[in-house]
């Protein structure tokens, strides 16, 4: 449990950073450790349409992606490494 609570540490310094992941911007917004997710935002410059509940286009809004933090057995998930791997290296170059 110590090495899970040393991750959900890790990436909590990194909320609000941006990244590139599969191509696309994003930015972390939020760790749910009580769900086992983290939460990603689309940063993309032009968000997709939101239909209503009948499909009819109302507005835009940024996409979520939500990434699983954990696997069945409570080890780190494979996503999720790659992504923090992805956030320490970003961070390291930017210096910040």
């Amino acid at each position: 449990m110590q090495a899970n609570e040393e991750l959900m540490t890790r990436l909590r310094t990194h909320l609000g950073r941006r990244l590139q992941l599969a191509g696309r911007p994003w930015r972390l917004v939020e760790v749910l450790a009580q769900d086992g997710r983290l939460v990603l935002e689309s940063q993309e410059p032009e968000p997709p349409i939101q239909p209503d509940q009948y499909g009819n286009a109302v507005y835009r809004s940024p996409e979520h992606l939500e990434v699983a933090l954990l696997t069945a057995r409570g080890e780190p998930s494979p996503n999720l490494l790659h992504l923090l791997k992805t956030l320490e290296k970003q961070a390291t170059a930017t210096g910040s």
